[in-house]
C-alpha cells in the first residue's frame, strides 16, 4: 500500500477520483439516512478513499520477460513493489482510445514482450484505477477492464483489456523512466510460470506448469455481530430482538432492515427491502453502492478484495486472498457477498471471520497440475464446458484440527457451476458417486 502522503497526494490530482468519492458519499448518506448513528457513517466517509483503494487493487502481477516467457510473481518484496507503484502514481496517463477487437488480438497484447501486467480476478471501473494510482484518464464512455499491460518499448503506451468483450483501450504514458523500472520489474521473481490462451472464445489466464503452493496457517480473528447491527441498523432502542431456531434476528422498528446473525456458518446477513431504494443504473454505481456500506462497517480489509460480478453488478463477491490467490469456504459466499434487486432491494452476507496473525505450518508445499491437466480431467468426465463457468487455483478455507482457534490455508483447484464453487476433487468425486446410483 501506498503511504497516506502519497495517496492524499493522489486524490489531489485526481479530478475522477473526486467525482467518485462524492458519489459514494452520497449513496452513503441516501440509503443509510434512517440509521441512528450519523455519527459512525462520517467517520466511514473519511476513510473512504483509503478503504476503496484497497478492495480494488490487483490481485496478481504478471512480468512478460524479453525472451517471451510469463510469470506471475508471488515472493517480490514491497519495496520492489512500492517502487512500480509510485511510479505508475507518478506517470502522466493520457489521451485513451478504445476499440473492439478480436480474441486473437487480445491474446497478442496480453503476451507482449518485455511489459508488466496487472491482473484483476473481475472487470473494474476505469475510475477506481483513477483512484488508485492518482491518473485522471478521461473517456467520452466510461470503460472497464480486467487487465491492465505496461509495455517497455519505444512506443510509451499501455493497455487496459477487458477479456470478457474483447475491448482494449490504448492510452498514452509520459514522465515515467521506463528503463529504470524495466530494471525492477526483470529482477522480480519467477515464481509461476503462466501463458494466457484462447478457450471457448475467450482468452484464460493458463498455468502453464504445475503450480507448487505452501500450506498457511493463521489465528482466526472473529468480530462480534452487534459491530454489524450498530453500524447497519441503528441503535437497540430502534430494534427488536428475535429468535430463529439458532438465529438471532434483528429488526429495525422504523423501516424495512433487518440482520440475521447465523451461528452455525458465523455470518451475518442485511437485508434492506426500503422502498426507497433503488437499484443504480450502470455497474459503476452498483459498486460504489455497494462500497458505500461496505465503507460504514470499518472492517480491516487488508486481504480482501474484489473477487467476482454476476448479472452486471447485482451479485458482487469480494474475497479473503493468501498471497495472490483467492480464499473458499470461508462462508458459503466468500468473505462479502451483496446482492441488489430490480426493484432496490439488497441482501449482503458477512463473514464475521478474519485471518490473523499467521503461525507456523510445517505441512509440505502442495503440487496443483497445470490448467490443461485439469481441463483434461473435467472433458475425460464427461463434464462439458457449459457444465461450469470458471476454474482457478485457490485456497481452501480449512480448520486447523490442533486448534479451533487457528485455520489452515490448503491449496487445490476449484470450480464454479450453477451450484456455486467447491474444489474440483470434490466435483469430480460427487459426479461419480451420482453417476454410479442413477
Amino acid at each position: 500500500m501506498r503511504n497516506k502522503n502519497q495517496f492524499l497526494h493522489s486524490v489531489i490530482i485526481s479530478s475522477l477520483l473526486v467525482v467518485s468519492i462524492i458519489v459514494s458519499v452520497v449513496l452513503t448518506g441516501f440509503i443509510f439516512s434512517s440509521f441512528g448513528r450519523s455519527d459512525i457513517a462520517d467517520s466511514a466517509n473519511i476513510q473512504q478513499p483509503e478503504q476503496q483503494t484497497q478492495l480494488f487493487r490487483p490481485t496478481q502481477f504478471i512480468v512478460n520477460k524479453t525472451n517471451g516467457k510469463q510469470f506471475i510473481t508471488l515472493t517480490g518484496t514491497g519495496q520492489q513493489s512500492q517502487v512500480i507503484d509510485d511510479a505508475v502514481s507518478n506517470s502522466k496517463m493520457s489521451q485513451p482510445e478504445t476499440n473492439k477487437v478480436t480474441t486473437s488480438k487480445v491474446e497478442d497484447i496480453l503476451a507482449t514482450k518485455k511489459a508488466h501486467i496487472f491482473r484483476y480476478p473481475d472487470v473494474i471501473p476505469v475510475t477506481y484505477f483513477n483512484a488508485k494510482y492518482g491518473q485522471s484518464i478521461k473517456h467520452n464512455q466510461p470503460f472497464n477492464f480486467d487487465y491492465f499491460v505496461l509495455p517497455f518499448d519505444q512506443k510509451k503506451v499501455a493497455y487496459f483489456v477487458n477479456s470478457q468483450t474483447n475491448e482494449v483501450t490504448k492510452v498514452r504514458v509520459a514522465k515515467f523512466d521506463f528503463t529504470k523500472i524495466w530494471q525492477k520489474i526483470n529482477n522480480l521473481p519467477d515464481d509461476v510460470p503462466i501463458r494466457f490462451k484462447t478457450y471457448q472464445d475467450r482468452v484464460i489466464l493458463n498455468y502453464a506448469k504445475q503450480i507448487k503452493l505452501p500450506v498457511y496457517s493463521y489465528l482466526i480473528n472473529q468480530r462480534d455481530p452487534k459491530i454489524y447491527v450498530s453500524a447497519l441498523l441503528g441503535t437497540i432502542n430502534q430494534l427488536s430482538v428475535t429468535q430463529d431456531g439458532d438465529k438471532t434476528v434483528y429488526t429495525n422498528k422504523l423501516n424495512n432492515q433487518k440482520l440475521i446473525y447465523d451461528p452455525d456458518w458465523e455470518t451475518v446477513t442485511f437485508e434492506d427491502k426500503n422502498p426507497k431504494n433503488k437499484l443504480p443504473t450502470d455497474y459503476l454505481g452498483r459498486l460504489n453502492l455497494a462500497f458505500s456500506q461496505i465503507n460504514l462497517l470499518q472492517l480491516n480489509l487488508n486481504d480482501t478484495r474484489f473477487y467476482e460480478s454476476r448479472e452486471s453488478g447485482q451479485k458482487l463477491t469480494f474475497r479473503t486472498y493468501v498471497k495472490g490467490f483467492p480464499v473458499y469456504f470461508q462462508s458459503e459466499s466468500g468473505a462479502i457477498h451483496i446482492e441488489m434487486q430490480k426493484n432496490g432491494n439488497q441482501q449482503a452476507t458477512y463473514s464475521l471471520n478474519e485471518i490473523g496473525v499467521p503461525v507456523p505450518n510445517n505441512s509440505a508445499q502442495v503440487t496443483l497440475p497445470d490448467t490443461d491437466t485439469i481441463l483434461n480431467r473435467l472433458h475425460d468426465a464427461g463434464i462439458k464446458s457449459s457444465d461450469y463457468n470458471f476454474i482457478t487455483p485457490g485456497y481452501e478455507w480449512l480448520i486447523n484440527q490442533d486448534s479451533q482457534a487457528a485455520v489452515n490455508m490448503v491449496p487445490t483447484w476449484m470450480i464454479e457451476t450453477h451450484d456455486g464453487w467447491q474444489s474440483v476433487d470434490s466435483y469430480l468425486k460427487n459426479k461419480t458417486v451420482n453417476d454410479q446410483s442413477n
